[in-house]
């Protein structure tokens, strides 16, 4: 995949010290037509850079057992139930809903009876999320939205309503860029040459709601990618199910040999956009010609400083759909370091939630979006608008510079004084604040190679919970 980045950064010196800068993206005129030449003229829209912190929801029919463990996260449930060799899915099924209880059982167990988007959309913008990206379709192949190409979604089974519709509603005319996920393949599809069988007799069972096509790609994916694009105007399309994978359970999301051929959906995407006046983006999935920004997925011990667009997207815990018990649940204030730690590596941060069937969010996951909330209406100074430095971290310490600003922000706060490199652009008469403190500025002297600042005895809120504080260095 040859992949253009338009966001391409060059070193500058700014009186804040060296900093890496974004290129600002010029208009796209369009048209665009369904090759490399044509896609890699698209910029990245200058919001995306902005906003740093967005939301990703999985949400499907997956939600209904609720059950994952090390080896399969709960949203591959029906993967799961076919790996007779790897994890525990297999034989949690059978025990627990019986050998004859198909996946597609779940369905109508699917309720969202208490789905309440514009409580959603109040969540999301009191955690200080600058967008969203919902789960269109899931690898199970259950779509959120009505269309034409398929009886399996939301509107005709389950719920009855348009999940993707209500949702897009509710955050229109707010400050919430708007995003849908869609997964290209299936775990199991007649379309594909995989149907879906009974895992412990072999037998075959019925893909609910689904109407036979000749063409998967041309009848049936696109079909539903041109259908979110038309119906809903999202600024973020993001894909995914796009290689060709046996985990144990049979082949997924398609054969070997295949072509999504998804040159033909940017360029109906962005040539939409265009006429309509936005800018949008594609994430590195598509197995396209051009991606407007890199996707990486999962925990990671670190990441590199980079100069292109990239967003992390993490989960709260073990599994990205709701999973109930789950393990491995972060921290809110672990949740923020990580946030600060990709911002500071000019990256976003997409995190992670999964809603109950009913709708709901579960009370331990709103806390954390809301513990984030509440330490960026502090510190967002140093997240939102902000830009790297030539140099992300020093052991506990990430920096951005935003607004004439350079923000050392520390994950943690040593008594009487913080120790910093000599290098930081720390200059004669500078004047370091902590946010969230006070307001007066902090002592400070070069102590040989290092700058030595004096802190206050008590630290701000939240550091006092254990939340990173941010030190402001202006002249």
């Amino acid at each position: 995949m040859v992949v253009s980045r338009r966001n391409v950064l060059t070193g500058a010196a700014l009186a804040a010290g060296g900093v890496l800068l974004g290129s600002t993206p010029a208009s796209a005129s369009g048209p665009y037509l369904p090759t490399p030449e044509s896609l890699r003229r698209h910029p990245l829209p200058d919001w995306y850079p902005r906003v740093k912190f967005g939301i990703f929801i999985h949400w499907g029919v997956y939600a209904v057992p609720a059950y994952g463990d090390p080896s399969w996260s709960s949203e591959w449930y029906l993967y799961g139930m076919n790996a007779t060799a790897k994890g525990t899915v297999h034989e949690h099924h059978r025990s627990t809903y019986g050998a004859d209880f198909p996946y597609d059982g779940f369905i109508p167990r699917f309720t969202a009876e208490h789905y309440d988007p514009a409580e959603w959309v109040r969540l999301f913008t009191d955690s200080g999320a600058g967008y969203f990206v919902l789960t269109a379709k899931h690898h199970d192949g259950f779509q959120l939205f009505p269309n034409h190409a398929s009886g399996r979604n939301s509107v005709l089974l389950g719920p009855r309503r348009d999940l993707v519709g209500e949702l897009f509603r509710a955050a229109r005319g707010t400050r919430l860029r708007r995003g849908l996920y869609y997964s290209l393949g299936e775990f199991y599809s007649p379309a594909l040459g995989t149907p879906p069988r009974n895992p412990y007799t072999g037998a075959l069972v019925p893909y609910t709601g689904y109407r036979p096509v000749n063409d998967y790609v041309r009848e049936y994916e696109h079909v539903h990618l041109r259908t979110l694009i038309d119906r809903y105007d999202p600024d973020i399309l993001w894909g995914d199910g796009h290689g060709s994978h046996n985990f144990g359970a049979g082949q997924i999301f398609r054969p070997p040999v295949w072509n999504w051929h998804s040159d033909e959906i940017l360029a109906y995407y962005y040539n939409k956009a265009v006429r309509r006046g936005k800018g949008v983006l594609v994430n590195d999935r598509f197995i396209a010609s051009h991606a407007d920004i890199d996707s990486v997925e999962g925990d990671k011990p670190g990441y590199p400083l980079r100069t292109d667009a990239w967003e992390a997207c993490l989960t709260m815990s073990r599994s990205w759909g709701y999973m109930d018990p789950t393990y491995d649940i972060k921290t809110g204030q672990k949740l923020v370091q990580l946030l600060a730690d990709i911002v500071a590596k000019n990256g976003n941060l997409l995190l992670n939630i999964g809603p109950k069937p009913d709708g709901t969010i579960a009370a331990w996951q709103r806390d954390r979006l809301l513990a984030i909330g509440a330490w960026l209406r502090t510190n967002g100074g140093a997240i939102h608008d902000s830009k790297p430095w030539h140099r992300a971290e020093d052991g506990p310490l990430r920096y951005t510079v935003s607004d004439r600003t350079f923000n050392i922000i520390t994950f943690t706060w040593p008594a009487g004084e913080l120790v910093v490199p000599g290098d930081l652009p720390i200059r004669d008469g500078a004047r370091i604040r902590v946010l969230g403190g006070r307001g007066e500025p902090l002592r400070w002297q070069r102590r040989g190679d290092t700058v030595a600042i004096t802190l206050p005895a008590a630290p701000p809120p939240p550091a006092a919970e254990g939340y990173p504080a941010v030190l402001t260095v202006t002249r």
